[in-house]
């Protein structure tokens, strides 16, 4: 039996790590979604997050709560909320019935106080893979030190995850995007229940016909051989790897096979510079950050899509590309890119190795399906085909919405089964204020990396999508006595 609007509730606080989203990011984005399909079912929602010093009030959602903030240096566009009891009042004011907690940080503890202070159930989700991903504040020549990487994933690395999953055993369910990550947090002592719930797909977005080729503005990209890969361009996501890889393994063997890089980020004049080096550069394309809206094209006149990342907790671009019936070559991370490529059916799954010698066969192994496939058309058409079937499947906006009413109405069956004595929140506050500190001062480490462009995402889209709604239901209407939206500080 599918939930129904009437089962969602009436008021919930979404906490964010970004109330202005200052670069294209999945997190970001599945909270613009969730505010819309709950918005949907009737539900009025409240974002919480950090204040952003360079927002405007057009970048903010219609309903926020914004946090004082530090900036974390390393990653511009990035901050770090700090506990106030004034904007905590003001949050507790809006009477949520229901908390979902999608944050990477100690912003977490948004969720965990209204627990613990006004017994709303909590929602957990993971957005972020730590081991992967910490390295973004390390300057490169601590990156490249082993011992000094080792020694932090012993420590920051072990205390962060600690930290993540206490807050989580304090809610009422963790939400992961693949299943692998359901047991890694099991392993690291997860005791509430775990939910997957993968994302869904904007079909505003992305099911409108494809329009213009934009490769031959580029230079030369014939079809048949365009490689493309779409993310921010940042060290976690592998792609000095990737360009190594295409370069030394597909390249030789495909002399028209272009890489096209779709994104912006901090390592773009490093990979720019890797291109040249290689020799590579006038087969590598850099067209920047591309709007939502444009992304279709670059999807549907592609041949092949690569992804070599392996901090993804999903991997929402792996979604998009098959969604436009683009077949995908990528490494089994184990989590959520796994989860979306079924090996030999509508795409490739490449084991990334352990150590520099299985780490060159898998890059080998990487380029290797990569020129079978584009020599293979009718191969590719076949795998393109059913890329569109089961990415529908996985990621319908109406099934994914449906998970999300009914995981709600088992996290308030947890709070009552497990409804506890109302504990002293300074503890708790102190503990958020102290992570946040030591993150602060960790993004001091490296020098700020600034994106090559200046482009400017687009803010918050929260309009209702009645393509949320379970069949035969319709838009229900907006509830009455809605408070207004928080005034921007001046």
């Amino acid at each position: 039996m599918h939930p129904t609007p009437s089962d969602a509730p009436k008021r919930l606080v979404l906490v964010s790590d970004h109330l202005r989203i200052p670069y294209a990011n999945g997190s970001s984005f599945a909270s613009q979604w969730l505010v819309r399909a709950l918005g949907a079912r009737g539900t009025d929602v409240t974002v919480v997050g950090p204040d952003d010093p360079l927002a405007t009030a057009a970048d903010y959602p219609p309903r926020y709560v914004a946090m004082p903030s530090l900036p974390f240096r390393a990653v511009p566009g990035v901050h770090l909320a700090l506990p106030s009891k004034t904007a905590l009042r003001e949050i507790a004011r809006s009477q949520p019935e229901a908390v979902i907690a999608q944050a990477a940080t100690a912003l977490l503890d948004v969720g965990v106080w209204l627990r613990e202070q006004h017994g709303v159930p909590m929602l957990s989700v993971n957005t972020l893979h730590l081991p992967s991903a910490y390295n973004a504040a390390l300057p490169p020549f601590l990156d490249r030190r082993a011992t000094v990487r080792l020694a932090l994933e012993k420590t920051v690395i072990a205390f962060g995850e600690a930290q993540s999953v206490d807050a989580y055993n304090r809610g009422d369910g963790l939400v992961v995007l693949s299943s692998g990550l359901a047991q890694y947090w099991r392993d690291r002592g997860l005791t509430v229940p775990a939910h997957v719930i993968p994302r869904a797909i904007d079909p505003s977005h992305f099911d409108r016909p494809v329009g213009a080729d934009p490769f031959p503005a580029l230079g030369h990209a014939p079809k048949g051989g365009r490689l493309l890969c779409v993310c921010r361009h940042v060290r976690e996501k592998s792609l000095h790897r990737l360009l190594e890889a295409i370069a030394t393994h597909v390249f030789p063997a495909s002399p028209e096979a272009t890489l096209t890089l779709v994104g912006d980020g901090a390592e773009r004049h490093e990979l720019t510079a890797q291109a040249e080096r290689l020799g590579v550069a006038e087969r590598v394309f850099f067209p920047g950050e591309q709007s939502r809206d444009t992304l279709v094209d670059w999807y549907g006149h592609a041949d092949l899509f690569l992804y070599m990342s392996l901090s993804e907790t999903y991997g929402q671009v792996v979604t998009e590309a098959l969604w436009n019936r683009l077949p995908a070559v990528a490494f089994d991370d184990g989590m959520g890119v796994r989860d979306q490529i079924a090996a030999g059916r509508d795409g490739e799954l490449v084991l990334p190795g352990h150590d520099r010698r299985s780490e060159d066969a898998a890059d080998a192994e990487f380029g290797a399906h990569v020129v079978r496939l584009l020599a293979a058309p009718e191969l590719r058409r076949q795998y393109s085909a059913e890329a569109g079937r089961r990415a529908r499947f996985r990621a319908d906006p109406s099934r994914v919405a449906d998970r999300w009413v009914k995981v709600l109405g088992e996290a308030k069956a947890h709070r009552d089964a497990h409804r506890q004595p109302v504990p002293s929140e300074v503890p708790l506050l102190a503990r958020w204020a102290g992570v946040h500190g030591l993150a602060f001062g960790l993004g001091l480490l490296r020098a700020p990396q600034h994106p090559a462009s200046s482009a400017r995402v687009p803010g918050w889209d929260v309009t209702p999508d009645p393509r949320t709604l379970s069949a035969d239901d319709e838009v229900p209407p907006r509830p009455s006595g809605l408070q207004p939206p928080t005034p921007r500080p001046s």
